[in-house]
């Protein structure tokens, strides 16, 4: 690019620039005309205000044509299509843009605006869209791949191009490199996993359950009810509203909130949109979460609070979690998806940054549901807890575990959950090991404030617990020490209802475990992963076996292999991997899934983990 004959900045040349799509061309064009516009009024020394004029027009150029890539798009005729070609060259665009900006802000202060930005600018352009940039690969494929009889629908060809992006299962090995065990196979038994996608088995919960309480919700310092019906009609809504911005059935939709109501309304909103949710921890780092949303491919994000300019910028659509769009959908496409489809992309909260995300789909978070309703009967009318991030899907398999039996699900606060479990008095449990250390410290400050006789007998619960555990039973002073300390203190803690407290993602402390076994508190500890949909074994209260992972559950297959490592297989196994093949290889074999832990199996058949 160079100055041409008559003296122009920027030369426009056919034969280099041309992408052979007229709005492409009519748009670069402007952009070399508004270039040798600035270049004519600073050499001839024009007003100030005229060359504020052309750097504020070229700056609005900029936010027209890189920033708003919808509105750009449907004037060029190929709405939303040619956006993952605008995301493949985001950081030139930036940079561009950047160099208007900085443009306009110096003139705007008084600086003196130097030819040598301008110049840099003219340069950046040439190689931008000179041939083989992005947009000539763009005009190529429009008219090598496109059929001639194509008609317009948003995001088509979007889709259409990305497909192999999708995560998909990876490859099994063959027979003849088959996985060798080291173990007996120790299988959980037959499981009925509904068919089809989560939008279309919570829409047979809403017909069989509609006026039951699915959701007890903090509200003024109360907890109000939310029936099946509302949870319904509220999600379809947001499925509604969510359609109706740039995202379309199949993207991927960040979320980054805490742990709400409104959480698994927008995660059952995803579902009911075809849409694909990717779990967010709230705490994780900003450049955590970018390299997630960059690692699945999410193009929106719903964010509570402020979000960060970098987070924002990775995606298309970023929407305020606290101010959801609502609008009527004329159709659902999630009550149409098949159940092989992805439905979440998750990731572990302690795994390296690097690690691929588990592609999860329908049939693994239905089964999930399934098995752990199979292990843990409840039925309409009991209320299990949400207080762990719903970013985990152990806690969010949980709660749909809880509405496949019609029971209802209390949101408490992450910090406060402690305290409110007494206002809702759960019969499910959903915790984690922090979570009893916290509540044990909160009883052992109640013990604290009782007469010396009650704290005399409540230190020796744990003792108590280790005899229940061992077998070893306890003595006859431990039934009135369970009348006169261990049921008040159930009572006034909300504990006193429970029939499942389930512990996840990791081994009980001893003395936690004996702590609450001997407070009368049934401590189930559940075996899983994320890769696994978050379950796998179940360590239960009535049949508990010290040391041990417990029993395989329902639907699911448990080995250890050769080089002792724990497998497991059964539907709740993972669909694959995001983008890491190798990973998957390694994963993924012959159906069993590895899950890198080291294992061993008793002589009575109980796994258990190796250090």
């Amino acid at each position: 690019m160079g100055t041409d004959s008559t003296g122009e900045f920027a030369e426009w040349d056919e034969e280099r620039y041309s992408t052979n799509i007229e709005r492409f061309d009519e748009q670069h064009k402007r952009l070399f005309g508004l270039l040798n516009d600035l270049h004519t009024a600073m050499n001839e020394g024009h007003s100030e205000e005229e060359v504020g004029d052309i750097l504020r027009e070229l700056e609005h150029y900029t936010e027209y044509h890189f920033g708003d890539e919808e509105e750009f798009m449907q004037n060029c005729g190929y709405a939303m299509d040619c956006s993952d070609c605008f995301y493949n060259h985001r950081e030139m665009h930036e940079e561009f843009a950047g160099k208007v900006r900085e443009l306009r802000e110096k003139h705007e202060n008084g600086e003196y605006v130097t030819m040598e930005v301008l110049t840099v600018a003219r340069d950046w352009l040439d190689a931008h869209i000179a041939a083989g940039d992005e947009d000539q690969n763009y005009a190529d494929y429009f008219q090598t791949e496109v059929s001639d009889d194509y008609e317009y629908e948003p995001g088509q060809l979007y889709q259409d191009r990305t497909a192999s992006e999708d995560p998909v299962p990876v490859d099994r090995r063959s027979e003849d490199d088959s996985v060798r065990l080291d173990s007996d196979v120790y299988d959980g038994g037959s499981l009925a996993v509904p068919e089809g996608s989560v939008a279309a088995w919570f829409d047979d919960i809403v017909s069989e359950h509609g006026e039951r309480t699915a959701a007890l919700v903090r509200d003024d310092g109360e907890f109000v009810e939310r029936s099946f019906e509302e949870l319904a009609e509220r999600a379809k809504a947001v499925a509604g509203g969510l359609l109706s911005t740039e995202l379309r059935p199949g993207d991927r939709l960040a979320i980054r909130a805490q742990s709400r109501y409104k959480w698994s309304v927008l995660d059952l909103a995803c579902h009911f949109a075809g849409l694909v949710p990717v779990a967010l921890y709230p705490s994780a780092s900003d450049d955590r979460a970018a390299e997630v949303i960059e690692r699945t491919g999410a193009t929106g994000l719903v964010a509570a609070g402020d979000v960060a300019e970098d987070l924002a910028m990775a995606v298309g659509t970023v929407l305020d979690f606290e101010d959801l769009p609502t609008e009527e959908a004329r159709v659902l496409p999630g009550l149409q998806t098949d159940g092989d489809d992805v439905a979440t992309v998750a990731f572990d909260v302690a795994a390296p940054a690097e690690q691929a995300g588990c592609a999860l789909t329908h049939r693994n978070l239905l089964a999930a549901a399934a098995s752990l309703r199979e292990e843990l009967p409840t039925g309409p009318g009991a209320t299990g807890t949400c207080s762990l991030p719903l970013a985990h899907i152990y806690q969010r398999v949980s709660t749909y575990y809880l509405w496949a039996a019609g029971s209802a699900v209390a949101y408490l606060g992450a910090e406060e959950f402690v305290d409110q479990l007494a206002a809702v008095e759960p019969d499910v449990l959903v915790g984690v090991p922090k979570m009893y250390q916290q509540l044990y410290g909160t009883i052992q400050d109640r013990l604290g404030d009782m007469g010396w006789m009650k704290r005399k007998v409540g230190g020796r619960v744990a003792s108590y617990g280790q005899g229940i555990v061992e077998g070893r039973g306890t003595p006859l002073k431990y039934r009135a020490a369970k009348r006169l300390v261990y049921k008040p203190l159930r009572q006034e803690t909300g504990l006193s209802n429970l029939t499942y407290a389930l512990s996840g993602t990791g081994q009980l402390d001893d003395h936690l475990l004996y702590f609450f076994r001997g407070l009368g508190v049934p401590i189930c500890e559940l075996y899983g992963s994320v890769g696994t949909a978050g379950v796998g074994a179940l360590n239960p209260a009535d049949s508990f076996v010290e040391g041990t992972i417990g029993d395989p559950m329902a639907g699911v297959e448990l080995a250890v292999s050769e080089n002792r490592e724990i497998l497991v297989r059964g539907p709740t196994v993972l669909g694959g991997f995001l983008d890491d093949s190798r990973t998957g290889a390694q994963t993924l074999q012959d159906d069993w899934y590895h899950t890198g832990e080291t294992g061993e199996a008793g002589p009575d058949g109980k796994l258990s983990l190796v250090e």
